[in-house]
Order: C-alpha cells, then structure tokens, then sequence
C-alpha cells in the first residue's frame, strides 16, 4: 500500500517527527493487530510503502493505517436551536437561488428543509435525516461560503458553537435508504482519550449495528469527567465522534459513573479487533491518504517470488520424506505419509484458535521456518520410534510386545521434548518482535499438531493393529 500525508506546514524537524511517530504507531497497530512483519519505508515525499503479507485484509489494514483513533464526546444543540438555523440556511439558499440560478435555483422554493427528512433511528427519538439521493445537495448547500458564514453568526449568537455532523452509517426505513444528520456543539464536551482498557466482547446496547462491540473504559480523569458531564445533562443527548462522523448517540438518563462506553464494532471479530486497535492508539493529527495498492511484484525484503519458492520447496521436501520413509519402513512407512496429512489438519486447527484468541499468523518467510522446524521435529520423532521398534522386534517374540514396549519407553521423551518446545515458541511470541513473533506462532502451532499426531495417531493406530487387528509381523 501507499500513503501519503500533507505536512507542508511542518518545518522540516517537524515533519522528521511527524513521520518517525506515524512509522512507530503503525508498527504498534499492526503487530497488536496480529502482522508481525509489515515493512514500512518513508519516501522523500512524505509518502510511505506498506508492505503486509498476501492473506492480510487489505480493507482492515486500510482503517488501520488511516484513522486517526480520536475519539470525542459532543453534546447535542437543543432543537429549538436547529429549528431557528433551519430557518435562517433556508432564506440564505432561496436569496442564493435569485442570483446563482444555475447552482441554487432548484432550491428557491424548498430551501435546506425541503431536501430534509425526519425519521426514528433511537429509542422514538425523531432525528433530522437525508434521503440517499438527496445527500450531494444537502452536502454542496452546507459547504456554501454563505450558508458556512451564516452558521458561523448563528454560532456566536448563540453558544456554544455547533456543527452539523452526519452518521458513520445509513439507515433504511421502508426500503428507503437515509443518512441521519446532526447538530452537534462543534468543540467536543469530552476527549475520551487516553483510554484506560479497550475490550472486543459480544454486542448488546448496539446489537442492532452487529454482532460484536467494543467497550471503552476511560482513564480516572475521562471517568470523572463523564460522570459530571452525564449528572449535569441528564435528559440530554451524547453523540460519540470518530473520523469526523457521528459514530454512535447516547440518551443520557442519569450519572455515568464507571466510565464505560459501548461502541458497534462490527459483524465480525476482526472488523471489531481493528477497531479496537485503532481506538488504542492516536495517530498524530494530520490527514493520511490511502493511495494505490498492488500485489505480487510489491517491495519485499526476500524477493518477489518468495510465496511460491517456500510452498514448492516445501511440497518437494515432504515428498522426498515420505518416499523415504515408504523405501526405509516399507508399510509401516505409510503410517507417517498418512500422519503428515494428520500434522497439516492438526496444525490448522491450532493456528484457528490463536486468531480466535487475537493473534493472526501469516504464512510469511518466519512463519514458514518455525512450520518447517517443527515438521523436522515430527520426522525425527518417527524416525526414532520406528528405528526403536525394529530393534525391540529382533529382539521381542512377539510383535504386540514389542510395540507396547516402544510406545512405553518413548513416550517421556516425547513429551518432554514437545513441552520444551512449547516454552520456547511461547517465548517468541509473548517477548519477540516481528518475524519472531510469526516464527514463533508457527512452531507453537507446528509442534503441537506435531504431538497430537504422535498420540492421535501413530500410537493409537499401532496399538490398533497389534491389538485389535492383531498383527502377526510389522513391516519393517
């Protein structure tokens, strides 16, 4: 991806730390995010090249790096205050409309009201709304330079100052699609930030906006000031401002004591985890543009092409293992062939649950080399088992015994080994940066599929067979 920011009115020392802070919030979004190799590289002309890995959500690394995560609290205007700015836009837009005809003139007769609607978006709450087709006038009508010089007279006679601030989402009443627009005190009554907690959880006051929220839990100074803002203007309206837009409004019933705040955050976990990333952490205030993106031929450390060189080298490395297995064991060898198919399944299941628990691995260069380090660990741990039952074989009469005694002499050492590998994989990620974090999920992931498929496998099938099947002779 590319971005690129206006820092013109920053001296050069300042636009030096405008840039180093934006590189390390990005860093920071994006690894608490779960990409733990992004590469950020600051051009000369204040853009920058983003490089995620491929099975990233481009759409969600977009928010990630654009939004401010600025979040503030604003109280509504009193109706009658809107009512009387209705009324004064709409004879600005008819006097507009006699002298700027081409621009105004099919307005002369509605006005800004003709163009509005009143819909029930909270609680039976009426609000002023725009119908879909409607939104480019309305919009063209409030950027006039008369209308904004208005509004702006209108504010000193009578503060504090509002604004008019649209909705970060539509709604549809009757199958028609409106934009809900508010007015709202232009300066905020409350900055939310710093947050002391930011949580992703289960929807339940914005259940109606998806399926999960995000709840925000202010610093002790935002609690106090919440609980004061919320005793004094009870029976009021609180709207919650992000990205320049309405994000969400609150009928204030009473005292906000505990500082908490829930935010929609989406219909699925990850739209509310990027979310909550986002709101975690400020971006310094300036304007990020998001500009073209590409695939495939993208700057990248390891070269271009590195994807499809790990995924062959891989399949031809399992296949040489396998065969020579099934040269070395003969059918015996077929339990591993089978048993890498069982590691693959195995190990995809663990990575599903670190992104259920928030962190996402990506097959990147890293993450490839902790898989292909615990695969090395499966195959050793085969190869010892089945050289160790070849021996007790010669040795031992009969075969049942001889597997029983194997299973039961390798069986610590196994587990040991695993466990060790466990703590060090664990390591890696809860105190490694970037590759480290990938290589360290992978081989976590790795590792167990590994020893799963030792005990849900191999074990159980060859006590199967020497049991149940009651085998006479293993193949060798």
């Amino acid at each position: 991806m590319v971005a690129s920011l206006d820092a013109s009115r920053y001296t050069e020392r300042g636009r030096k730390r405008v840039t180093d802070s934006l590189i390390e919030t990005w860093h920071q979004r994006l690894n608490i995010f779960g990409i733990s190799e992004p590469i950020i590289t600051a051009a000369s002309d204040d853009t920058f090249n983003i490089t995620v890995p491929l099975s990233a959500d481009r759409s969600l690394v977009g928010r990630i790096i654009q939004e401010s995560g600025e979040i503030t609290l604003h109280l509504f205007k009193e109706g009658a205050d809107v009512q009387a700015l209705r009324r004064r836009i709409d004879n600005v837009v008819r006097e507009r409309a006699i002298v700027d005809t081409e621009s105004f003139g099919e307005f002369e007769k509605t006005g800004l009201s003709g163009l509005l609607a009143s819909i029930t978006v909270d609680e039976e709450i009426s609000d002023i709304a725009v119908r879909e087709n409607n939104v480019d006038a309305v919009k063209s009508i409030l950027a006039d330079s008369t209308v904004q010089a208005n509004i702006r007279a209108f504010n000193l006679a009578n503060p504090p100052a509002g604004e008019f601030a649209w909705a970060s989402e539509s709604v549809e009443r009757a199958g028609r699609v409106y934009y809900p627009l508010y007015f709202i005190n232009h300066d905020f009554d409350l900055n939310a930030q710093p947050l002391e907690s930011v949580i992703v959880s289960d929807a339940t006051v914005t259940a109606e906006r998806g399926a999960y929220a995000v709840r925000l839990f202010l610093a002790d100074e935002g609690r106090e000031s919440l609980a004061n803002l919320s005793s004094a203007n009870a029976g009021n309206r609180l709207a919650i401002k992000m990205n320049g837009q309405v994000y969400v409004t609150l009928n204030i019933q009473g005292k906000i004591p505990d500082g908490r705040i829930e935010i929609p955050g989406g219909a699925t976990l990850e739209e509310a985890r990027a979310l909550a990333v986002i709101l975690d952490s400020e971006l310094p205030r300036v304007d990020v543009v998001l500009g073209k993106q590409s695939t495939g031929n993208s700057f990248n450390l390891y070269g271009s092409n590195i994807v499809g060189s790990v995924v062959r080298s891989t399949f031809v490395s399992l296949s040489l293992i396998a065969a020579m297995f099934l040269i070395r064991y003969r059918a015996t060898g077929a339990l591993f062939v089978g048993g890498i198919l069982y590691l693959l399944i195995m190990t995809g299941a663990v990575l599903r649950l670190w992104n259920i628990a928030g962190l996402v691995p990506y097959f990147t260069l890293a993450g490839m080399a902790g898989f292909m380090c615990a695969l090395l660990l499966f195959t050793v741990v085969h190869l010892w088992i089945f050289e160790y039952l070849r021996t007790e074989s010669n040795i031992e009469s009969k075969v049942r015994q001889a597997v029983t005694v194997t299973l039961d002499k390798v069986k610590p050492v196994v587990v040991w080994v695993h466990v060790m590998l466990f703590l060090i994989s664990l390591s890696l990620v809860v105190f490694g940066t970037n590759g480290a974090i990938n290589f360290g999920l992978l081989l976590f992931s790795g590792t167990a599929g590994s020893l799963l498929t030792v005990f849900f496998w191999t074990n159980m099938l060859l006590s199967s067979l020497v049991a149940e099947w009651q085998i006479k002779k293993l193949s060798l």
